[in-house]
């Protein structure tokens, strides 16, 4: 399973001083550097990439890569064919999931401040269809709503990590049945273990709960049937 992101990558153009046409145009638009004695020009999203104080390796379908959170959730031009570039699927692991909690707790405080709202909800859960789901006594939970249509990209990142996070934690209470699996010698030791963990395996499998809990401030963890996931 994978999440997708509408995110770009960066790219660097190397070319030299007697370099015309495409590379120098697009070099205009970016910042230059020596490498090896030739100039290396940095596209503006290389430039932003290197400017950053949010980089975060993520998992990808095509392996990890660097990106910049700050930007990586904001509304990008869908271009023809995106819809099957795979470079920005991520994937529902510990690593990915860890990586936007981590970015979140830097950035959902300066999120709540800017909207004048004085604390963060206890948890944030989503419901079927994909709505946030605020905790009935959470007395900012319109206030809380607005910003996030007003910022959809904070929007968008937790509703990330809370997909993320709902795949992981479904793999993670497999894990003792691969496990298993992986050390049965016999058709019975095979048969018994399905027959062992069939509450898991079926289509009315019961899939652990996952809540986006924060602090006051606005520091997330990220919880699974009430323990941190990552």
């Amino acid at each position: 399973m994978y999440i997708s992101s509408n995110y770009q990558s960066s790219s660097l153009i190397g070319t030299n001083p007697n370099d015309s046409g495409q590379n120098a145009s697009l070099a205009n638009s970016g910042r230059s550097a020596s490498v090896n004695g030739n100039t290396v020009f940095l596209t503006e999203e290389a430039k932003q990439l290197s400017e950053s104080e949010s980089i975060y390796t993520l998992s990808t379908a095509k392996g990890d890569k660097e990106y910049d959170l700050d930007s990586y959730f904001q509304a990008k031009p869908t271009h023809e064919g995106d819809v099957f570039d795979i470079e920005g699927l991520l994937l529902p692991n510990q690593q990915n999931v860890s990586a936007l909690q981590d970015h979140l707790s830097k950035v959902f405080p300066d999120f709540l401040s800017r909207h004048n709202i004085p604390e963060a909800p206890e948890s944030i859960n989503y419901d079927g269809k994909g709505q946030i789901v605020l905790p009935a006594d959470y007395p900012y939970a319109d206030q809380l709503k607005q910003a996030l249509k007003e910022e959809p990209a904070i929007a968008k990142e937790l509703s990330t990590v809370n997909a993320l996070a709902s795949h992981l934690a479904a793999f993670k209470e497999l894990e003792p049945y691969r496990q298993e699996m992986d050390k049965a010698n016999s058709q019975a030791e095979i048969d018994a273990i399905i027959e062992k963990y069939s509450y898991l395996l079926g289509d009315n499998r019961q899939y652990p709960s996952v809540e986006l809990s924060f602090t006051e401030e606005g520091k997330l963890t990220v919880t699974s049937e009430g323990s941190a996931l990552v």
